[in-house]
Protein backbone atom coordinates (compact mmCIF):
# COMPACT_ATOMS: atom_id res chain seq x y z
CA UNK A 1 0.00 0.00 0.00
CA UNK A 2 1.16 3.45 -0.78
CA UNK A 3 -0.04 6.88 0.84
CA UNK A 4 -0.28 9.93 -1.42
CA UNK A 5 1.23 13.54 0.06
CA UNK A 6 0.19 16.93 -0.88
CA UNK A 7 2.38 19.55 -1.51
CA UNK A 8 2.34 21.77 1.50
CA UNK A 9 3.17 18.69 3.46
CA UNK A 10 6.12 17.50 1.23
CA UNK A 11 7.42 21.18 1.17
CA UNK A 12 7.62 20.63 5.04
CA UNK A 13 8.87 17.18 5.55
CA UNK A 14 11.80 17.93 3.23
CA UNK A 15 12.96 21.06 4.98
CA UNK A 16 12.69 18.81 8.28
CA UNK A 17 14.24 16.56 6.92
CA UNK A 18 17.70 18.93 5.57
CA UNK A 19 17.47 20.18 8.94
CA UNK A 20 17.86 17.66 11.74
CA UNK A 21 19.75 15.68 9.05
CA UNK A 22 21.79 18.39 7.85
CA UNK A 23 21.33 16.90 4.54
CA UNK A 24 22.23 19.64 1.37
CA UNK A 25 18.98 19.66 -0.68
CA UNK A 26 21.38 19.56 -3.54
CA UNK A 27 22.15 15.64 -2.45
CA UNK A 28 18.10 15.31 -2.75
CA UNK A 29 18.10 16.97 -6.35
CA UNK A 30 20.55 14.99 -7.66
CA UNK A 31 18.51 11.46 -6.36
CA UNK A 32 15.66 12.97 -8.11
CA UNK A 33 17.57 13.67 -11.52
CA UNK A 34 18.86 9.60 -11.00
CA UNK A 35 15.64 8.69 -11.61
CA UNK A 36 14.15 10.70 -14.29
CA UNK A 37 17.39 9.52 -16.38
CA UNK A 38 16.56 6.50 -15.26
CA UNK A 39 13.19 7.08 -16.64
CA UNK A 40 14.66 8.67 -20.06
CA UNK A 41 16.35 4.81 -20.46
CA UNK A 42 13.11 3.11 -20.48
CA UNK A 43 11.97 4.62 -23.68
CA UNK A 44 15.30 5.61 -25.60
CA UNK A 45 18.65 4.62 -26.12
CA UNK A 46 21.34 7.34 -25.76
CA UNK A 47 18.70 9.41 -27.36
CA UNK A 48 18.32 12.87 -27.77
CA UNK A 49 16.19 14.60 -24.84
CA UNK A 50 15.06 18.09 -24.13
CA UNK A 51 14.76 18.99 -20.96
CA UNK A 52 12.47 22.01 -19.91
CA UNK A 53 13.66 23.86 -17.13
CA UNK A 54 12.23 26.19 -15.08
CA UNK A 55 13.47 28.44 -12.03
CA UNK A 56 12.76 26.82 -8.99
CA UNK A 57 13.51 23.58 -7.85
CA UNK A 58 11.92 21.36 -10.55
CA UNK A 59 13.70 23.31 -12.84
CA UNK A 60 16.92 22.36 -10.81
CA UNK A 61 15.58 18.45 -11.13
CA UNK A 62 15.83 18.91 -14.45
CA UNK A 63 19.46 20.63 -14.88
CA UNK A 64 20.81 17.81 -12.80
CA UNK A 65 19.40 15.25 -15.21
CA UNK A 66 19.78 16.11 -18.12
CA UNK A 67 23.72 16.04 -16.99
CA UNK A 68 23.05 12.86 -15.64
CA UNK A 69 21.96 11.70 -19.23
CA UNK A 70 24.82 13.73 -20.81
CA UNK A 71 27.08 11.31 -18.56
CA UNK A 72 25.52 7.97 -19.52
CA UNK A 73 26.13 8.78 -22.86
CA UNK A 74 22.72 10.51 -24.36
CA UNK A 75 22.40 13.73 -25.88
CA UNK A 76 21.24 16.88 -23.81
CA UNK A 77 19.89 20.07 -24.51
CA UNK A 78 17.61 22.45 -22.20
CA UNK A 79 15.10 25.24 -23.02
CA UNK A 80 15.18 27.27 -20.00
CA UNK A 81 12.37 29.97 -19.15
CA UNK A 82 14.62 31.78 -17.32
CA UNK A 83 18.14 31.77 -16.78
CA UNK A 84 17.42 34.04 -13.22
CA UNK A 85 17.55 30.84 -11.51
CA UNK A 86 18.85 30.78 -7.34
CA UNK A 87 19.64 27.91 -4.74
CA UNK A 88 20.80 24.18 -5.85
CA UNK A 89 18.80 25.28 -8.89
CA UNK A 90 21.76 27.52 -9.83
CA UNK A 91 24.58 25.16 -9.33
CA UNK A 92 23.01 22.26 -11.23
CA UNK A 93 22.37 24.97 -13.93
CA UNK A 94 26.19 26.11 -13.62
CA UNK A 95 26.57 21.98 -13.79
CA UNK A 96 25.01 21.62 -17.15
CA UNK A 97 26.93 24.56 -18.19
CA UNK A 98 30.38 23.01 -17.25
CA UNK A 99 29.10 19.36 -19.00
CA UNK A 100 28.70 21.23 -21.65
CA UNK A 101 24.60 21.03 -22.46
CA UNK A 102 23.64 23.30 -24.89
CA UNK A 103 20.82 25.82 -23.09
CA UNK A 104 18.32 27.47 -24.88
CA UNK A 105 15.99 30.34 -24.21
CA UNK A 106 13.02 32.36 -26.20
CA UNK A 107 15.23 33.86 -28.33
CA UNK A 108 16.46 30.92 -29.56
CA UNK A 109 14.58 27.79 -28.17
CA UNK A 110 13.89 27.02 -32.35
CA UNK A 111 16.94 26.02 -32.77
CA UNK A 112 16.50 22.71 -30.74
CA UNK A 113 16.91 19.62 -32.16
CA UNK A 114 13.87 17.50 -32.77
CA UNK A 115 13.75 15.15 -29.63
CA UNK A 116 13.53 11.54 -28.96
CA UNK A 117 11.88 12.23 -25.74
CA UNK A 118 11.10 15.19 -23.41
CA UNK A 119 11.62 16.21 -19.60
CA UNK A 120 9.58 19.03 -18.46
CA UNK A 121 10.74 20.15 -15.19
CA UNK A 122 9.39 23.87 -15.59
CA UNK A 123 6.66 23.76 -12.54
CA UNK A 124 6.77 21.43 -10.02
CA UNK A 125 3.66 20.76 -7.35
CA UNK A 126 3.58 23.90 -5.95
CA UNK A 127 2.47 25.82 -9.15
CA UNK A 128 -0.67 27.79 -8.11
CA UNK A 129 -1.50 30.05 -11.22
CA UNK A 130 -1.78 30.41 -14.54
CA UNK A 131 1.40 29.86 -16.99
CA UNK A 132 2.06 33.05 -18.44
CA UNK A 133 4.21 34.55 -21.35
CA UNK A 134 7.28 32.16 -22.79
CA UNK A 135 6.48 29.74 -20.16
CA UNK A 136 3.32 29.46 -21.68
CA UNK A 137 4.23 29.28 -24.72
CA UNK A 138 6.80 25.84 -23.65
CA UNK A 139 3.89 24.36 -22.19
CA UNK A 140 2.41 24.27 -25.81
CA UNK A 141 5.86 23.29 -27.10
CA UNK A 142 6.43 20.44 -24.89
CA UNK A 143 2.62 19.06 -26.51
CA UNK A 144 2.93 19.88 -29.98
CA UNK A 145 6.70 18.10 -30.10
CA UNK A 146 5.80 15.49 -27.76
CA UNK A 147 2.06 14.02 -27.01
CA UNK A 148 0.71 14.95 -30.01
CA UNK A 149 4.08 13.87 -31.80
CA UNK A 150 3.92 10.58 -30.27
CA UNK A 151 7.54 11.79 -28.57
CA UNK A 152 7.45 10.42 -25.14
CA UNK A 153 7.32 13.04 -22.26
CA UNK A 154 8.65 12.43 -18.71
CA UNK A 155 7.04 14.81 -16.05
CA UNK A 156 9.14 15.60 -13.36
CA UNK A 157 7.57 15.28 -9.90
CA UNK A 158 3.76 16.95 -11.99
CA UNK A 159 2.83 17.34 -15.51
CA UNK A 160 3.01 21.48 -15.68
CA UNK A 161 0.17 22.89 -15.45
CA UNK A 162 -1.57 21.23 -12.97
CA UNK A 163 -2.22 22.38 -9.30
CA UNK A 164 -0.28 19.44 -7.41
CA UNK A 165 -3.45 19.74 -4.63
CA UNK A 166 -6.61 19.66 -6.33
CA UNK A 167 -5.80 18.23 -10.07
CA UNK A 168 -7.15 21.17 -11.56
CA UNK A 169 -5.54 22.60 -15.20
CA UNK A 170 -4.59 25.94 -14.32
CA UNK A 171 -4.92 27.96 -17.35
CA UNK A 172 -5.03 27.42 -21.04
CA UNK A 173 -2.87 24.24 -21.11
CA UNK A 174 -1.08 21.52 -19.27
CA UNK A 175 1.98 19.51 -20.61
CA UNK A 176 0.79 15.65 -21.36
CA UNK A 177 3.20 13.20 -19.82
CA UNK A 178 3.74 9.76 -20.89
CA UNK A 179 5.35 9.10 -17.23
CA UNK A 180 5.17 11.19 -14.46
CA UNK A 181 8.51 10.29 -11.87
CA UNK A 182 6.78 11.99 -8.13
CA UNK A 183 9.39 12.15 -5.55
CA UNK A 184 8.87 10.33 -2.60
CA UNK A 185 5.40 9.67 -2.39
CA UNK A 186 2.53 10.30 -4.83
CA UNK A 187 1.43 13.96 -4.43
CA UNK A 188 -2.52 14.01 -3.93
CA UNK A 189 -2.71 16.54 -7.12
CA UNK A 190 -1.70 13.76 -9.61
CA UNK A 191 -5.04 11.89 -8.95
CA UNK A 192 -7.73 14.57 -8.50
CA UNK A 193 -9.95 16.23 -10.89
CA UNK A 194 -8.03 16.67 -14.48
CA UNK A 195 -4.33 15.23 -13.67
CA UNK A 196 -5.39 11.60 -14.59
CA UNK A 197 -6.05 12.26 -18.53
CA UNK A 198 -2.56 14.23 -18.07
CA UNK A 199 -0.22 12.07 -15.72
CA UNK A 200 0.61 9.13 -18.20
CA UNK A 201 2.28 6.09 -15.78
CA UNK A 202 2.71 7.33 -12.06
CA UNK A 203 6.31 6.27 -10.68
CA UNK A 204 8.09 7.29 -7.48
CA UNK A 205 11.16 7.89 -6.85
CA UNK A 206 13.45 7.76 -3.94
CA UNK A 207 15.28 10.69 -2.44
CA UNK A 208 16.92 9.21 0.34
CA UNK A 209 13.89 10.41 3.07
CA UNK A 210 12.97 6.94 4.95
CA UNK A 211 9.37 6.35 5.11
CA UNK A 212 9.74 6.04 8.57
CA UNK A 213 11.31 9.71 9.04
CA UNK A 214 7.66 10.85 7.59
CA UNK A 215 7.01 13.36 10.84
CA UNK A 216 2.53 13.44 11.65
CA UNK A 217 1.40 15.74 8.70
CA UNK A 218 -1.10 18.10 9.03
CA UNK A 219 -3.28 15.21 6.14
CA UNK A 220 -2.16 11.69 6.39
CA UNK A 221 -3.02 11.37 2.75
CA UNK A 222 -5.29 8.77 0.83
CA UNK A 223 -4.13 5.15 0.91
CA UNK A 224 -3.77 3.46 -2.76
CA UNK A 225 -4.24 -0.67 -2.79
CA UNK A 226 -1.58 -2.03 -4.93
CA UNK A 227 -1.59 -5.15 -7.37
CA UNK A 228 0.91 -6.75 -4.64
CA UNK A 229 -1.75 -6.30 -1.97
CA UNK A 230 -3.85 -8.68 -3.24
CA UNK A 231 -1.47 -11.83 -3.13
CA UNK A 232 -1.79 -11.55 0.54
CA UNK A 233 -2.65 -14.69 2.71
CA UNK A 234 -6.46 -14.03 3.00
CA UNK A 235 -7.47 -14.62 -0.45
CA UNK A 236 -5.87 -17.59 -0.56
CA UNK A 237 -8.27 -21.31 -0.21
CA UNK A 238 -7.71 -23.48 1.97
CA UNK A 239 -7.39 -27.27 0.56
CA UNK A 240 -10.23 -27.89 3.37
CA UNK A 241 -12.44 -25.41 2.26
CA UNK A 242 -16.07 -25.31 1.12
CA UNK A 243 -18.16 -22.57 -0.52
CA UNK A 244 -19.67 -22.34 3.16
CA UNK A 245 -16.26 -20.58 3.48
CA UNK A 246 -17.20 -17.57 1.04
CA UNK A 247 -20.74 -16.84 1.08
CA UNK A 248 -24.45 -16.40 0.51
CA UNK A 249 -24.31 -13.58 -1.84
CA UNK A 250 -28.30 -12.49 -2.51
CA UNK A 251 -28.96 -9.62 -5.45
CA UNK A 252 -31.82 -7.57 -6.27
CA UNK A 253 -30.83 -6.75 -9.95
CA UNK A 254 -32.45 -6.58 -13.43
CA UNK A 255 -35.91 -5.92 -14.87
CA UNK A 256 -37.85 -5.36 -18.41
CA UNK A 257 -34.96 -4.43 -20.53
CA UNK A 258 -32.02 -4.45 -18.14
CA UNK A 259 -31.89 -7.80 -17.07
CA UNK A 260 -28.06 -8.20 -18.58
CA UNK A 261 -27.57 -6.25 -15.51
CA UNK A 262 -28.23 -8.29 -12.84
CA UNK A 263 -26.16 -11.51 -14.89
CA UNK A 264 -23.35 -9.42 -14.94
CA UNK A 265 -23.52 -8.78 -11.38
CA UNK A 266 -24.03 -12.34 -10.30
CA UNK A 267 -21.55 -13.46 -13.19
CA UNK A 268 -18.97 -10.87 -11.20
CA UNK A 269 -19.52 -12.12 -7.54
CA UNK A 270 -19.42 -15.95 -8.78
CA UNK A 271 -16.20 -15.13 -10.98
CA UNK A 272 -14.96 -13.44 -7.45
CA UNK A 273 -15.23 -16.61 -5.38
CA UNK A 274 -19.10 -16.24 -3.93
CA UNK A 275 -19.88 -19.28 -2.45
CA UNK A 276 -23.39 -19.10 -3.22
CA UNK A 277 -25.20 -16.64 -5.27
CA UNK A 278 -29.00 -16.10 -5.63
CA UNK A 279 -30.60 -13.49 -7.76
CA UNK A 280 -34.00 -12.37 -6.35
CA UNK A 281 -35.81 -12.75 -9.80
CA UNK A 282 -38.55 -10.97 -11.35
CA UNK A 283 -41.01 -14.57 -12.53
CA UNK A 284 -40.96 -12.73 -16.38
CA UNK A 285 -36.86 -12.69 -16.01
CA UNK A 286 -36.96 -16.14 -15.17
CA UNK A 287 -35.83 -17.87 -18.36
CA UNK A 288 -33.26 -15.28 -19.29
CA UNK A 289 -31.39 -15.00 -16.01
CA UNK A 290 -30.66 -19.18 -15.49
CA UNK A 291 -29.45 -18.72 -19.24
CA UNK A 292 -27.48 -15.48 -18.59
CA UNK A 293 -25.72 -16.53 -15.01
CA UNK A 294 -26.37 -20.10 -14.82
CA UNK A 295 -24.18 -20.90 -12.10
CA UNK A 296 -26.66 -18.45 -9.88
CA UNK A 297 -29.54 -19.66 -7.85
CA UNK A 298 -33.09 -17.82 -8.87
CA UNK A 299 -35.22 -16.85 -5.91
CA UNK A 300 -38.34 -16.18 -8.13
CA UNK A 301 -40.60 -13.03 -7.32
CA UNK A 302 -44.26 -13.42 -8.72
CA UNK A 303 -45.49 -10.96 -10.61
CA UNK A 304 -49.06 -9.79 -12.44
CA UNK A 305 -49.02 -7.96 -15.11
CA UNK A 306 -45.59 -6.89 -15.03
CA UNK A 307 -46.10 -5.84 -10.84
CA UNK A 308 -44.43 -7.79 -7.96
CA UNK A 309 -47.18 -9.17 -5.67
CA UNK A 310 -46.85 -8.59 -2.10
CA UNK A 311 -45.69 -12.22 -1.52
CA UNK A 312 -42.36 -11.11 -3.27
CA UNK A 313 -41.35 -9.20 -0.06
CA UNK A 314 -41.29 -12.33 2.07
CA UNK A 315 -39.32 -14.11 -0.27
CA UNK A 316 -37.00 -11.81 -0.43
CA UNK A 317 -36.94 -11.31 2.90
CA UNK A 318 -36.61 -14.84 4.00
CA UNK A 319 -33.40 -14.90 1.32
CA UNK A 320 -31.67 -11.80 3.04
CA UNK A 321 -32.16 -13.82 6.52
CA UNK A 322 -29.56 -16.27 5.12
CA UNK A 323 -27.07 -14.24 3.57
CA UNK A 324 -23.65 -12.85 4.30
CA UNK A 325 -23.76 -10.17 1.83
CA UNK A 326 -26.44 -8.68 -0.60
CA UNK A 327 -26.38 -6.06 -3.23
CA UNK A 328 -29.67 -3.81 -4.56
CA UNK A 329 -30.01 -2.07 -8.17
CA UNK A 330 -28.26 -3.09 -10.46
CA UNK A 331 -30.61 -2.69 -13.91
CA UNK A 332 -33.21 -2.74 -11.25
CA UNK A 333 -35.45 0.15 -12.30
CA UNK A 334 -37.57 2.88 -10.30
CA UNK A 335 -40.99 1.27 -10.28
CA UNK A 336 -43.01 1.77 -7.43
CA UNK A 337 -43.26 -2.20 -6.98
CA UNK A 338 -39.78 -2.07 -5.56
CA UNK A 339 -40.19 0.33 -2.43
CA UNK A 340 -41.49 -2.46 0.12
CA UNK A 341 -38.02 -4.59 -1.28
CA UNK A 342 -35.79 -1.16 -0.60
CA UNK A 343 -36.83 -1.16 3.11
CA UNK A 344 -36.62 -4.30 3.51
CA UNK A 345 -32.85 -3.89 2.07
CA UNK A 346 -32.04 -1.29 3.98
CA UNK A 347 -33.31 -3.08 7.30
CA UNK A 348 -31.33 -5.97 6.40
CA UNK A 349 -28.73 -7.71 8.96
CA UNK A 350 -25.65 -8.18 6.88
CA UNK A 351 -23.96 -5.58 4.80
CA UNK A 352 -25.80 -4.69 1.64
CA UNK A 353 -23.95 -2.77 -1.64
CA UNK A 354 -26.27 0.11 -3.27
CA UNK A 355 -26.32 0.94 -6.49
CA UNK A 356 -27.31 2.67 -9.41
CA UNK A 357 -31.22 2.48 -8.92
CA UNK A 358 -31.28 1.81 -5.60
CA UNK A 359 -29.08 5.16 -4.98
CA UNK A 360 -31.43 6.84 -7.25
CA UNK A 361 -34.41 5.82 -5.24
CA UNK A 362 -33.24 6.54 -1.52
CA UNK A 363 -32.17 10.20 -3.13
CA UNK A 364 -35.80 10.61 -3.51
CA UNK A 365 -37.50 8.45 -0.56
CA UNK A 366 -37.71 9.72 2.51
CA UNK A 367 -37.23 7.91 5.73
CA UNK A 368 -34.43 5.21 4.33
CA UNK A 369 -31.25 7.29 4.97
CA UNK A 370 -28.53 6.52 7.03
CA UNK A 371 -27.82 3.30 6.45
CA UNK A 372 -26.06 0.79 8.29
CA UNK A 373 -22.28 1.48 9.18
CA UNK A 374 -21.03 -1.91 7.32
CA UNK A 375 -23.27 -0.93 4.53
CA UNK A 376 -21.50 0.51 0.83
CA UNK A 377 -22.28 2.88 -1.69
CA UNK A 378 -21.11 2.91 -5.15
CA UNK A 379 -22.58 6.51 -7.01
CA UNK A 380 -20.71 7.45 -10.04
CA UNK A 381 -21.37 11.65 -10.25
CA UNK A 382 -24.35 11.72 -11.40
CA UNK A 383 -26.16 9.32 -8.80
CA UNK A 384 -23.97 11.40 -5.81
CA UNK A 385 -25.38 14.70 -7.22
CA UNK A 386 -28.74 13.39 -6.85
CA UNK A 387 -27.82 11.69 -3.51
CA UNK A 388 -26.61 15.45 -2.53
CA UNK A 389 -29.20 17.53 -4.69
CA UNK A 390 -26.87 19.32 -5.96
CA UNK A 391 -25.23 19.83 -9.87
CA UNK A 392 -22.68 17.04 -10.93
CA UNK A 393 -20.21 20.16 -11.30
CA UNK A 394 -19.91 20.57 -7.85
CA UNK A 395 -19.03 16.39 -7.26
CA UNK A 396 -16.42 16.60 -9.85
CA UNK A 397 -14.85 19.91 -9.00
CA UNK A 398 -14.13 18.64 -5.48
CA UNK A 399 -14.43 14.83 -5.30
CA UNK A 400 -12.98 14.99 -1.59
CA UNK A 401 -15.30 17.13 -0.28
CA UNK A 402 -18.34 15.35 -1.81
CA UNK A 403 -17.42 12.25 -0.51
CA UNK A 404 -17.64 13.88 3.17
CA UNK A 405 -20.68 14.67 2.27
CA UNK A 406 -21.74 11.24 1.25
CA UNK A 407 -20.44 9.23 4.18
CA UNK A 408 -22.22 11.80 6.34
CA UNK A 409 -25.52 11.04 4.58
CA UNK A 410 -25.52 7.94 4.36
CA UNK A 411 -23.55 6.99 7.03
CA UNK A 412 -21.65 4.26 5.22
CA UNK A 413 -18.67 3.49 3.14
CA UNK A 414 -18.21 4.98 0.21
CA UNK A 415 -16.99 4.35 -3.44
CA UNK A 416 -17.32 7.45 -5.73
CA UNK A 417 -16.45 6.47 -8.72
CA UNK A 418 -14.33 8.20 -11.09
CA UNK A 419 -11.30 7.68 -13.11
CA UNK A 420 -9.49 7.65 -9.61
CA UNK A 421 -12.42 6.25 -7.19
CA UNK A 422 -12.38 7.54 -4.03
CA UNK A 423 -13.59 5.34 -1.28
CA UNK A 424 -13.71 6.25 2.36
CA UNK A 425 -15.41 4.83 5.83
CA UNK A 426 -15.54 8.37 7.32
CA UNK A 427 -11.90 7.63 9.29
CA UNK A 428 -9.68 6.92 6.41
CA UNK A 429 -9.76 7.45 2.25
CA UNK A 430 -8.88 5.08 -0.38
CA UNK A 431 -7.76 6.04 -4.53
CA UNK A 432 -7.79 3.79 -6.90
CA UNK A 433 -5.38 4.34 -8.87
CA UNK A 434 -4.79 1.12 -11.03
CA UNK A 435 -7.42 1.43 -13.72
CA UNK A 436 -8.78 1.39 -17.82
CA UNK A 437 -10.11 3.91 -20.20
CA UNK A 438 -11.83 0.31 -21.17
CA UNK A 439 -13.82 0.55 -18.07
CA UNK A 440 -16.17 3.56 -19.25
CA UNK A 441 -19.28 1.41 -20.41
CA UNK A 442 -22.45 0.62 -19.82
CA UNK A 443 -22.25 -2.67 -17.46
CA UNK A 444 -18.87 -1.79 -15.71
CA UNK A 445 -20.41 -1.00 -12.46
CA UNK A 446 -22.66 -3.86 -12.29
CA UNK A 447 -19.32 -6.25 -12.68
CA UNK A 448 -18.11 -3.81 -9.88
CA UNK A 449 -21.20 -4.08 -7.41
CA UNK A 450 -20.84 -7.88 -7.60
CA UNK A 451 -16.92 -8.02 -6.64
CA UNK A 452 -17.89 -5.81 -3.91
CA UNK A 453 -20.62 -7.81 -2.80
CA UNK A 454 -18.75 -11.31 -2.99
CA UNK A 455 -15.79 -9.91 -1.26
CA UNK A 456 -18.21 -8.89 1.66
CA UNK A 457 -19.75 -12.07 2.32
CA UNK A 458 -16.05 -13.94 2.58
CA UNK A 459 -15.00 -15.04 5.90
CA UNK A 460 -11.70 -14.04 6.70
CA UNK A 461 -10.05 -15.46 9.91
CA UNK A 462 -7.28 -12.97 9.68
CA UNK A 463 -9.91 -10.25 10.27
CA UNK A 464 -10.99 -9.34 14.20
CA UNK A 465 -14.74 -9.54 13.08
CA UNK A 466 -14.28 -12.57 10.32
CA UNK A 467 -14.94 -10.60 7.59
CA UNK A 468 -13.55 -7.87 5.28
CA UNK A 469 -14.20 -4.18 6.53
CA UNK A 470 -16.57 -1.84 4.33
CA UNK A 471 -13.78 0.08 3.55
CA UNK A 472 -11.47 -3.13 2.48
CA UNK A 473 -13.94 -4.66 0.42
CA UNK A 474 -14.59 -1.31 -1.13
CA UNK A 475 -11.21 -0.66 -2.04
CA UNK A 476 -10.48 -4.12 -2.95
CA UNK A 477 -13.33 -4.40 -5.06
CA UNK A 478 -12.12 -1.31 -6.98
CA UNK A 479 -8.59 -2.56 -7.21
CA UNK A 480 -9.76 -6.14 -8.73
CA UNK A 481 -12.00 -4.04 -10.75
CA UNK A 482 -9.54 -1.84 -12.25
CA UNK A 483 -6.77 -4.56 -12.84
CA UNK A 484 -9.89 -6.40 -14.93
CA UNK A 485 -10.30 -3.67 -16.97
CA UNK A 486 -6.17 -3.41 -17.87
CA UNK A 487 -6.42 -7.30 -18.29
CA UNK A 488 -9.61 -7.44 -20.75
CA UNK A 489 -8.05 -3.97 -22.53
CA UNK A 490 -4.62 -5.91 -23.57
CA UNK A 491 -6.78 -8.40 -25.08
CA UNK A 492 -9.99 -6.49 -26.98
CA UNK A 493 -8.31 -3.60 -26.72
CA UNK A 494 -9.88 -0.02 -24.96
CA UNK A 495 -12.53 0.58 -27.14
CA UNK A 496 -13.82 -2.98 -27.74
CA UNK A 497 -14.24 -4.34 -24.36
CA UNK A 498 -16.77 -5.77 -23.13
CA UNK A 499 -18.39 -5.60 -19.67
CA UNK A 500 -18.45 -9.61 -20.01
CA UNK A 501 -14.90 -9.64 -20.83
CA UNK A 502 -13.88 -7.51 -17.26
CA UNK A 503 -15.81 -10.58 -15.74
CA UNK A 504 -13.64 -12.88 -17.31
CA UNK A 505 -10.39 -11.23 -16.34
CA UNK A 506 -10.91 -11.36 -12.31
CA UNK A 507 -8.48 -12.41 -10.60
CA UNK A 508 -7.58 -11.90 -6.57
CA UNK A 509 -3.68 -11.93 -7.37
CA UNK A 510 -1.76 -9.64 -9.12
CA UNK A 511 -0.91 -12.36 -12.07
CA UNK A 512 -1.08 -11.55 -16.15
CA UNK A 513 -0.29 -7.86 -15.50
CA UNK A 514 3.52 -8.12 -16.35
Amino acid sequence: MKMTITPADMKALESRFMEEHHVPGALLMEHAAIGVADAIARYTDKGTAVFLCGPGNNGGDGYAAARLWAARGGKAQIIEITEHVHGDALLNRKLALMAGIPIRSEKDYGDTDIPDIIVDALFGTGFSRPAEGFAATIIHWANDHGHYADVPVIAVDIPSGIDGTTGEVLGYEAVHATETVTLHRIKQGLLMRDAPDYVGKITVQPIIIPEGDDPDLAYDGLEIYEPSDLDDQHFRRAQTCHKGDFGRVVLLCGSRGMAGAAALCANAAMRTGAGLTTILCRESLLPILQTMAPGAMCAVLPERDGMLLPEAAEIARKALDRADAACIGCGLGQAADIMPLLRLFAQAECPVVWDADALNLLAKTDGILPLKEADIITPHPGEAARLLDCDTEEITGDALAALDRLHELCGCTVLLKGARSLITDGMDICCNLHTSPALAKGGSGDVLAGIITALLARREPEYEEGRLSGRDAAAYGALIHGLAGIRAARKRGENCTLPTDLVDCIRLDSQELD
